[in-house]
């Protein structure tokens, strides 16, 4: 078995590139790129085992570090690249990282780092871009200190490093909000990734031609974004177009530039595309398929994104999924020939979903439950422990409710924690939010608890099309909910916000609304 530096040298496209900041990098130069930097770690003295910390965005160095750390059998601890500096300190401690590569345009003072017992490794723009390159490489030496190591001095020509990793081995530590709500650090095996990918290639067969493209929009920290919108995207043979920050400008100009065939992404970045006016033209034609995931996909987000790519010539669809990081990021996704509406699709190939009650018995279909999975792209736990391992069926316990229906398809209503009970029922946040976005004025909604009097009420926290008051608001939405949902479900309370709070990785950050202030008549 190939650990994922063996898998895409198998698999790749040589006349792919990786392009970044309108720099092309061919597919060739790109592999030996990887070898040289693994050349360079070795050289540190790093040794199978060691941990690597990636704290950087989406861009070629990130890359070349997470396959050079897959080649040599290293772990690659990845992380967002502006967490504060106490809990990188944290996170260095509790995965006994030994090197941290950091770009050097996001930490303009580089003493705190060295004060953290790492090799540091400076990463710059300049690395890899022609179009003002100078510019780039004086910004990036302003201020700096010594020892510190540069990475392009870590390129190291003429030296064959052997590939030691096998698929065994943990390629990477993923974050994760775990399945309990509690953050955790994943880890994750190159076959778990490769298994996925390998899944991925047998339900998807794009056009190939040599010149798709996918875009790479999702930060390679998030467990989605690294394995199906980077490394699956290579074992499909396909280029990469990066785009370390996501901006609408940026984004569709890849689209017309790189002609997209696919795009990995998820529900926040379609829906911002889609009310892009410029997004809206013949340069989208291209796109053969859209994966969604990574949170709640709404039908009418389905329907309308589906509208505008057939308007301009696609024959695309929006492809909704369902995964964790603790399954590399996806586990379920329709595809063409298995397409179910408002479902998260069949699971992935050798992957199994199950739904049980709360003794952990198998319940039948269309009953909801909690949503177990079992595939070969499963985790090998949290590096603290507190596995939510089913060991019946040698599976994960997700925490989210669903149901599978009579043809195999998944739907999840919700997460399990947060399930809400109003008077002793149940109630969902995610089944209530769809419900409000059903209302053309709504963009986003975010349905949390709140107590009066000791007993238990739900707000719903909007964000919206077009000016209006709370009162406006929340006529509109309690009238969407009470005809549609059981009273229980139905907010007492609606705030209009002018835009949500994200988590770092885009979704509506609910528990940052639980503790906002709410206004009682």
């Amino acid at each position: 078995m190939s650990n994922c530096y063996q898998y895409i040298q198998q698999n790749h496209n040589k006349h792919a590139f990786v392009s970044y900041m309108g720099h092309k990098i061919p597919m060739e130069s790109f592999l030996k790129e990887i070898d040289r930097f693994a050349a360079g770690l070795s050289s540190l003295g790093l040794v199978k085992g060691d941990v690597v910390t990636i704290y950087l965005p989406t861009c070629p160095h990130s890359l070349v570090a997470f396959y050079a750390c897959s080649h040599l059998g290293l772990v690659a601890n990845i992380v967002h690249p502006v967490t504060p500096l106490p809990m990188l300190k944290e996170n260095l401690q509790k995965t006994q990282s030994k090197a941290l590569l950091f770009y050097d345009i996001l930490v303009r003072d580089e003493k705190p780092l060295q004060e953290l017992g790492q090799i540091l490794i400076r990463c710059s723009i300049a690395d890899y871009v022609t179009w003002r390159k100078p510019i780039f490489a004086l910004y990036g030496n302003i201020g700096k200190r010594e020892k510190v190591i540069k990475y392009r001095s870590l390129l190291k020509d003429g030296l064959q490093t052997p590939s030691v990793g096998t698929a065994d081995d943990i390629v990477c530590y993923m974050h994760s909000g775990g399945t309990s709500g509690e953050a955790k650090i994943v880890r994750l095996t190159n076959k778990a990734f490769n298994d996925v990918a390998t899944s991925l290639l047998d339900m998807y067969h794009p056009v190939a031609t040599g010149k798709e493209t996918s875009l790479v929009t999702l930060p390679v920290f998030h467990a989605y974004g690294l394995c199906v919108g980077v490394h699956t995207s290579l074992a499909l043979k396909l280029s990469l177009a990066l785009v370390p920050k996501f901006n609408l400008k940026d984004v569709n100009k890849c689209f017309a530039t790189h002609k997209i065939t696919m795009w990995a992404t998820v529900p926040v970045m379609v829906k911002k595309m889609l009310a892009y006016k410029p997004f809206r033209g013949k340069h989208i034609k291209n796109i053969d398929v859209i994966w969604c995931g990574g949170d709640v996909v709404d039908e009418s987000l389905v329907e309308m994104a589906d509208t505008v790519l057939a308007r301009y010539g696609s024959k695309a669809r929006l492809m909704r999924g369902y995964g964790l990081t603790e399954t590399c990021g996806v586990c379920a996704v329709n595809n063409y020939q298995n397409y179910r509406k408002n479902s998260c699709g069949k699971p992935l190939l050798n992957c199994k979903a199950y739904v049980v009650d709360e003794q952990g018995n198998e319940l039948p279909a269309n009953t909801l439950g909690e949503i177990v999975i079992c595939t070969p792209g499963l985790m090998d736990g949290y590096i603290d422990g507190g596995e939510s391992f089913d060991t019946q069926r040698g599976g994960v316990k997700t925490g989210d409710i669903g149901y599978i229906d009579n043809d195999g398809f998944l739907y999840v209503v919700d997460r399990k924690k947060r399930s809400i009970k109003i008077a002793a029922v149940n109630v969902f946040p995610a089944e209530i939010e769809r419900c409000i976005k059903t209302l053309p004025q709504i963009v986003e909604a975010c349905v949390v608890p709140y107590k009066y009097n000791q007993k238990q009420y739900l707000k719903a926290y909007v964000t919206l099309t077009e000016p209006m008051d709370n009162d406006q608001a929340t006529k509109l939405v309690v009238d969407v909910c009470s005809k549609n949902l059981m009273r229980y479900s139905v907010p007492r309370l609606v705030e209009v916000l002018p835009e949500m709070p994200l988590t770092k990785l885009g979704k509506v950050d609910f528990n940052a609304l639980q503790k906002y202030p709410y206004t009682q008549d």
